[in-house]
């Protein structure tokens, strides 16, 4: 087998060539910076391109029989410029185009819990939940679209599965990620207050390794959520600063203080030329984001194992010392 990666210098995607090296798995990787961390010293074939560039991913495609769409743009502030849109709608529809032109025999699409209607967030959210409609944000609605264009290809001679991963931490997080930065800001103590709110947390190398399985398990045409367990942010920090060996503090706001600063920060980081600190997309994240998310037809149908956040956090912990992102 020979897997074709996209988003391969994103978080996940970072997991997955981590993990795809510890089963001796042939990759070959599309990225726009050949250069990037993530592909340091790794043993596989870079393809210089991104996904709107139909020549790139003809190459990418060649001698490959099974896909990975991991690539995708995350946003919690809209999609004022359209690169949401573009990247993880239409981007979608010409890897999939690409891969169906090259004979691609199964393709794994990663897409996103956030595309299913996260209310109400004390139900059980499965593979059954109501997808979200368009009044969703534009994240939200574009990782769907993504997810249904994947599908429609499964009807025209290529297996095609889709993952749903939950909020992803880890090691292996260069750029870093979202939730990466705020671990590293808690660390550093440069937040000095959280929200009363929290994220169903996944490790990013059980993620990769469900992802990895799919591509020989699994029923084509089936998504399948891969959650982890949902975590106050307050005991976020608790088991970070054990993880860290370090006394965290930081005050922890009601939702109302939260949304009522929100015309400060957008100001604010309009005036410093900086996303804002928090928006009100990640706000719905933070205090309406399902906590009951089931990944039993995941842990049956392709083998996802999860493992405890302390030990994640210990993990990411680690690799961003020794990566010197933590000194101070």
């Amino acid at each position: 087998m020979k897997i074709a990666l996209t988003g391969a210098t994103g978080h996940l995607g970072s997991a997955i060539l981590q993990q795809a090296g510890k089963r001796d798995i042939t990759l070959k990787v599309l990225a726009r910076d050949i250069h990037n961390p993530s592909l340091k010293e790794m043993p596989v074939e870079i393809i210089k391109g991104d996904l709107l560039d139909p020549v790139s991913l003809k190459d990418l495609m060649q001698d490959c029989d099974t896909l990975i769409h991991s690539a995708a743009m995350i946003s919690v502030n809209g999609d004022p410029k359209g690169l949401v849109h573009q990247t993880n709608v239409e981007g979608t529809r010409l890897l999939m185009e690409a891969a169906l032109q090259a004979g691609i025999k199964r393709c794994v699409h990663i897409s996103s819990i956030h595309a299913y209607q996260q209310l109400p967030s004390s139900e059980l959210l499965d593979e059954q939940r109501r997808p979200v409609d368009e009044n969703a944000f534009a994240y939200d609605r574009s990782k769907f679209a993504g997810q249904q264009i994947a599908l429609e290809a499964n009807n025209r001679g290529m297996e095609v599965i889709v993952v749903n991963p939950t909020s992803i931490i880890g090691p292996y997080d260069f750029k870093p990620s979202l939730m990466g930065q705020v671990i590293i800001d808690l660390y550093k103590g440069r937040l000095p207050f959280i929200f009363n709110g929290g994220f169903d947390f996944c490790d990013c190398r059980d993620v990769a390794n469900a992802i990895l399985n799919a591509t020989v398990m699994g029923s084509p045409g089936e998504t399948y959520l891969l959650s982890g367990k949902w975590y106050s942010l307050k005991q976020l920090v608790q088991l970070l600063s054990k993880a860290s060996s370090k006394k965290i503090r930081v005050m922890a706001l009601p939702p109302l203080v939260a949304k009522a600063g929100l015309p400060f920060v957008k100001l604010l980081g309009v005036l410093q030329g900086k996303e804002p600190l928090y928006t009100n997309e990640a706000l719905e994240a933070l205090f309406n984001g399902n906590r009951c998310i089931s990944s039993n037809k995941a842990r049956s149908a392709l083998n996802y194992t999860t493992r405890p956040l302390e030990e994640t956090l210990n993990d990411t912990i680690k690799w961003f010392k020794n990566k010197s992102y933590l000194v101070t």
